[in-house]
């Protein structure tokens, strides 16, 4: 039988058919190549792309649902690459590399694989000797637009010399979704061992995060920084089927902070989630996976399903009394925290 070949792409009434989009997005398409596009061409199809993700998002526009889809190689080698002198090719004002996605109703979808690990449609820094000093932010990626969709791909947050406080995704905007993103904060020893670095930091509200993998274990945490900080009252965030893995020379590194009289409101979520740090492969035990640093958060969290593995508990006094577990008592190997059957 002849395939029949549509070379001007398909379209459903009037909305383009792509690959690994679940979700019929009205708005105008962009395409970004890494390795193969530039900034002078339209980016309006795959032979026309964009080069960078600067771009493609000044390109958007607010609240029309346009979409910006990452084309991965299936190697390094089309990393979308963030740095403050490719930033200042689209907007000569820039001072740093941070990409702000403000633009409500903006997604985002890398075209490749969809390993939850180390997406090869994939967001870092310059490779080779770059610094967090010559990048000009401990921020990374800043998602202050609301309604946004985000999928498919991988952020590696780490320099050649890194800082203090570094944060790889900050979610100040709200009702956003994550799905199957990888976001790998902490990936320079410098950050890694700093008690203010984060992976993801969420002040917006109602946002999702559905199978993802935030963290890495592949640089060593050494400092009590955080996988996941809650901060200034944010509420109703969901984490569903995600992964969270840790690789630590010390025992104080977390899972989930709570910063702040009222960083919480209502409820933040955590279901079927697995909290895996490596102690089988030189991993030095944590002592718990959660804590509040004040005993009125305003909300709670709610582990529902979860297990963590290379920890003595789920959390702190202050954690405890904010937190329900919905599943058998975790003291024994039924009730999430995993233990050697030897």
């Amino acid at each position: 039988m002849t395939l029949t070949n549509f070379p001007n792409g398909l379209t459903s009434f009037g909305i383009p058919v792509l690959s690994g989009m679940p979700l019929p997005f009205t708005g105008t398409y962009f395409f970004v190549d890494p390795a193969n596009g530039s900034d002078g061409n339209t980016g309006r199809s795959p032979s026309k792309a964009l080069a960078t993700l600067y771009k493609a998002h000044s390109l958007c526009t607010a609240g029309d649902n346009d979409v910006v889809f990452l084309i991965g190689d299936g190697s390094t080698t089309a990393t979308a690459r963030l740095s403050t002198a490719l930033a200042q090719t689209v907007d000569s004002s820039a001072t740093t590399g941070v990409l702000t996605w403000s633009k409500n109703a903006t997604h985002l979808i890398g075209i490749t694989a969809p390993a939850m690990v180390a997406q090869r449609a994939r967001i870092a820094p310059p490779s080779g000797t770059y610094t967090v000093t010559t990048f000009g932010s401990a921020n990374f990626i800043v998602v202050s637009g609301s309604g946004c969709y985000f999928a498919n791909f991988s952020i590696f947050h780490g320099f050649s010399t890194g800082g203090a406080a570094q944060i790889a995704l900050t979610v100040s905007g709200s009702r956003n979704a994550f799905v199957n993103v990888n976001v790998g904060g902490m990936g320079d020893q410098a950050s890694a061992d700093d008690a203010g670095s984060r992976s993801v930091k969420i002040t917006g509200a109602e946002n999702l995060f559905s199978n993802c993998v935030i963290g890495l274990d592949t640089v060593t945490r050494g400092a009590a920084n955080a996988s996941v900080e809650f901060a200034s009252a944010t509420a109703r965030n969901s984490f569903i089927d995600c992964v969270f893995p840790f690789q630590t020379d010390a025992a104080s590194p977390l899972g989930i902070l709570g910063t702040g009289n009222g960083c919480c409101d209502r409820w933040q979520l955590f279901k079927n989630c697995a909290f895996l740090n490596n102690v089988d492969s030189t991993s030095t035990t944590m002592t718990v996976l959660g804590s509040f640093t004040t005993a009125a958060p305003g909300g709670n969290v709610i582990l529902q399903n979860c297990m963590v593995a290379g920890a003595t508990d789920w959390g702190d006094a202050n954690f405890f009394a904010n937190s329900y577990l919905d599943m058998a008592a975790p003291s024994n190997s039924a009730g999430g925290l995993a233990v050697n059957p030897a």
